[in-house]
């Protein structure tokens, strides 16, 4: 028998099988109109240089417009670039430079490391760094640590510049507490308000707590509604009402990220004196502060238990607010009802009516995982399928953003010129700015690739977990409560709701017995 051979020819010839999966990264430090500019810029360019490239294709162009580089918790797109590069969609990243992607250098460093793990190299153009060279992480920890040192050093400039004011007594504060109006940096008293905060240390005085004052007051509709105990809590231990300033009661570290923190001791407070006009004579402040203190370690003796595991967990089903236990027995009861004059149609709970039902609930999930988990997950997975299928939409917006941006362009251009006024410039310039914000969201929405990613991975999880776990237990077992369950919502007086941690909520008929 003779054998017959037939060449299948190669299909993929001219496709973007073979092409190297770019993005780029932008970023400008704030939102001033020169620097609209240069993010337009920055934009054009990378649409520009990857489009035009036979061995390149363009996956996306993150962008951070206005937002700081000494933390990349708050730079979205930065987290969807790293997101997307952990999914396996992003070969290679272009950046201007190294203190556009980051200026904390241990951040810069963990995420280079990070996007190596995930086969993904950086190439910063102007520093001449290109991490699929092996030997370019100490070049680019010595440039993200000049990077940092700037930051740094404008960070101490100004917390330099606020402290010498703080020490002459010429610091001007930034907010006015309840009682005050700011006027040219001096705190002004308010006539309608003074009463009120003259009646909050009265009562006190008098033996009403913070939650009792706080109730009277919404129920007569008093001024600065609502109120709340934390709030009378803070002006009874303000130093601002009888005339006084302390300053520097937070602080800025010198790491990364920079964020104020309370100052516990750790650098120097400044108490000035009679910087403005008191509401309340000292003699009662004093004796309140006094109160205060006692009231603070008689609380601190109370406190004998630990954090329960079901503490923040149970919800109420008619206000929201969350569940305590009470000091004796097993119930917990909402919060909100009898606090500050609020009032919902709550119900008490106890642990084993808890504990019972969940026991029903986790071996039903063991019972029936194929319905339960694996169907929905295999659903989102062909409706995540679906919509990157249709990514025709998001070319169309990535073509008009190329378009708006070399638009804004050419008025630049002609505004140097003196081609079109100031006038127009602005009406021009800011027109294009709002069409390329509303594009960009939509986009964003379109994609909305962060919430099902991670949708997905959370059901992944749970029934990875169910897999490893008993098919069926007869008791509560703290530990697999805590790893499957968000929260617990009582609903009725004979029902509860558990939300998992992957979104997935299940109602229950309560346990009692």
């Amino acid at each position: 028998m003779t054998k017959d051979v037939r060449v299948i020819r190669p299909t993929a010839e001219g496709s973007d099988a073979h092409k190297t999966r770019v993005a780029a990264y932008c970023r400008v430090s704030t939102d001033s109109a020169d620097q609209v500019n240069s993010f337009i810029a920055q934009v054009k360019y990378y649409n520009d240089y990857i489009r035009v490239s036979k061995d390149l294709v363009l996956v996306d162009v993150y962008a951070d417009e206005g937002i700081t580089g000494t933390c990349t918790a708050k730079r979205e797109e930065f987290n969807r670039m790293m997101r997307d590069s952990k999914l396996g969609k992003i070969d290679r990243i272009f950046v201007k430079s190294v203190s556009r992607f980051a200026r904390n250098s241990l951040e810069c460093i963990e995420n280079i490391r990070l996007l190596k793990s995930y086969g993904t190299t950086v190439l910063f153009e102007n520093d001449g760094i290109d991490t699929s060279s092996m030997n370019s992480e100490m070049i680019l920890y010595i440039k993200s640590a000049f990077a940092q040192s700037e930051a740094l050093s404008g960070s101490k400039r100004v917390s330099t510049a606020i402290r010498m004011k703080m020490e002459t007594g010429t610091f001007c504060t930034y907010h006015a507490p309840f009682g005050y109006k700011l006027e040219n940096g001096t705190l002004i008293p308010v006539d309608e308000e003074i009463k009120i905060v003259k009646r909050i240390f009265d009562d006190y005085l008098h033996g009403k707590g913070h939650n009792k004052i706080a109730m009277e007051l919404n129920d007569e509709n008093a001024i600065g509604k609502p109120w709340g105990k934390e709030r009378v809590r803070y002006i009874l231990s303000n130093e601002k009402y009888i005339g006084d300033s302390l300053f520097q009661k937070t602080y800025t570290p010198r790491v990364f990220p920079l964020r104020n923190i309370r100052n516990n001791g750790e650098v120097d407070q400044y108490y000035v004196s009679n910087t403005h006009q008191g509401i309340v004579d000292r003699q009662t402040f004093n004796k309140v502060k006094i109160m205060l203190e006692r009231n603070i370690e008689e609380n601190r003796k109370k406190q004998k238990r630990g954090k329960h595991s079901l503490a923040g967990k149970i919800i109420c089903g008619d206000c929201g607010w969350r569940y305590k236990k009470k000091s004796s027995g097993e119930s917990w009861v909402c919060t909100k009802s009898g606090t500050a004059g609020h009032k919902c149609e709550s119900y008490p709970i106890t642990e084993p009516a808890i504990e019972k039902t969940f026991v029903v609930l986790y071996n039903k999930l063991q019972q029936n995982i194929d319905i339960l988990v694996n169907e929905p997950l295999n659903m989102l997975l062909d409706v995540k399928r679906i919509i990157l299928s249709g990514s025709d939409v998001i070319s169309e917006i990535d073509s008009e953003i190329a378009e708006l941006a070399e638009q804004n362009g050419m008025y630049v251009q002609f505004h140097a010129q003196n081609i079109i006024d100031d006038v127009t410039y602005l009406e021009q310039t800011n027109d294009i700015k709002k069409r390329l914000n509303t594009l960009r969201s939509r986009r964003l929405k379109l994609l909305n690739e962060d919430e099902e990613e991670q949708c997905i991975e959370k059901i992944r999880q749970l029934k990875s977990f169910l897999m490893e776990s008993p098919k069926g237990i007869l008791w509560y077992d703290d530990r697999i409560f805590t790893e499957i369950i968000e929260k617990v919502l009582v609903v009725s007086k004979n029902e509860i709701e558990f939300e998992l941690k992957c979104g997935f909520r299940f109602k229950e008929k309560i346990v009692w017995n």
